[in-house]
């Protein structure tokens, strides 16, 4: 009789364990930040689905609050299986927290170009994948430079001085600003800030307590920021990044300060402009014109997931054939993943990184490695100088301030 019994138990258990394996469904809880690429992360999930139907990828985008939700998502254990990781120096505090998957050796790893994998490295193990290489400068029109007169992109600040005066002329608005936007006057100030120094040597200096934000190097790049501000299109401080991108793709500012992503909304507007993109000029020597290249989108894993396996599979599929071709054409980015090109972008502004890159007139994205939270905080110190309420002197020594505060 106890013999029976056991049997029937383990019976019970077979079957099951039998029907939970062959009918398990696994959902991936997938948080990320860019509400341009939202269409397009559906059909990529969909299409992963279609190759793995037991496992359904649910996507949660938020836009500019992203940090904070994602701060509150891991203070109440709420952390999603995957998620997208912000600069190194956040991917750094979420690997020492224990909640990002160590990724170091996984196969799809290996189709990942070596240029992209410093930006998710931590203690020589890799953290997250890069999906992306990302160009940050000033995107231009080039049919109203033609226009304008003006022969190539300027490389110095007087040049740009010069280009500036000739867009007026053609009764254009040079800039297009999003000052509502902290997190535009935070790409803009890095861009020139980045300039100055050596990105990742600036990082680990101020971690030493060695380095600070203000140097000799950054007069230049305050008198760009002034030109930008002194010449942009009217109450900039109700300018939303919307409006930034539609002022461009109507062609009523001849210029902006973004990133490759942005053209994504300046097609959706005017599908043939002809644009292109140059680095920020922060110097007077025509050899220091570099564009800020680096990984703009990385996803992770977390390390305390009930699904690591399905989540494993779902960044393997990101770097497949059919995935970064979505990638190219539809995102319109560029991919970090080898043997991909540009071409499919359609745009002009994609070669122009591309050339850059090939150049190797490239710097990182200087705030991607400052220390966490820091990059949340500049847009508004920047917003501050704009409306004089801090120097240009009081806004590097207040990052100094918050440096030393976030790393105590």
């Amino acid at each position: 009789m106890k013999f029976k019994g056991i049997l029937i138990i383990l019976l019970i258990f077979v079957f099951c364990t039998s029907a939970f394996a062959a009918g398990e469904k696994v959902v991936l809880k997938y948080y990320q930040y860019k509400p341009e690429i939202v269409d397009q992360l559906d059909k990529l999930a969909k299409l992963f689905n279609e190759q793995n139907p037991d496992i359904t990828v649910e996507i949660e985008s938020v836009g500019k609050d992203y940090i904070t939700v994602l701060k509150t998502k891991i203070a109440s254990d709420d952390i999603p299986d995957i998620y997208a990781v912000q600069g190194l120096a956040n991917m750094k505090s979420y690997v020492d927290a224990g909640i990002l998957e160590d990724l170091t050796n996984e196969p799809f790893m290996k189709r990942v170009a070596e240029a992209a994998k410093p930006a998710v490295t931590y203690n020589g193990k890799i953290y997250a994948l890069p999906l992306d290489l990302a160009g940050l400068g000033v995107i231009y029109n080039k049919g109203l430079f033609e226009k304008a007169g003006i022969a190539s992109p300027p490389k110095t600040v007087s040049e740009l001085k010069d280009v500036i005066q000739k867009i007026k002329k053609i009764g254009v608005i040079p800039f297009g600003v999003a000052f509502k936007e902290e997190w535009t006057l935070r790409h803009m100030y890095a861009m020139g800030q980045a300039a100055t120094v050596k990105p990742i040597e600036f990082a680990e200096e101020m971690n030493a307590g060695k380095a600070q934000f203000w140097n000799d190097k950054m007069n230049k790049a305050f008198e760009t920021f002034d030109l930008i501000a002194e010449n942009c299109n009217e109450k900039p401080f109700e300018s939303d990044y919307t409006n930034q991108t539609t002022m461009f793709a109507q062609e009523k500012t001849a210029m902006m300060t973004q990133g490759l992503w942005a053209m994504q909304n300046v097609f959706k507007v005017n599908p043939d402009i002809d644009a292109g993109m140059f680095g920020l000029p922060a110097f007077e020597d025509p050899d220091m014109a570099r564009l800020m290249v680096d990984v703009d989108y990385r996803i992770g894993i977390n390390a305390k997931s009930k699904n690591i396996v399905a989540a494993k599979k779902f960044l393997d599929f990101m770097t497949s054939k059919a995935a970064t071709d979505i990638w190219i054409s539809e995102c319109k980015l560029i991919s970090s993943i080898v043997g991909t090109k540009v071409d499919a972008i359609g745009s002009s502004v994609a070669l122009d990184i591309k050339s850059y890159i090939d150049s190797d007139k490239t710097y990182p994205w200087g705030y991607s490695y400052w220390a966490p939270g820091l990059s949340n905080e500049i847009g508004k110190l920047m917003q501050k100088y704009y409306l004089e309420e801090l120097t240009k002197e009081q806004v590097c020594s207040t990052m100094d301030d918050l440096w030393k505060k976030a790393i105590q």
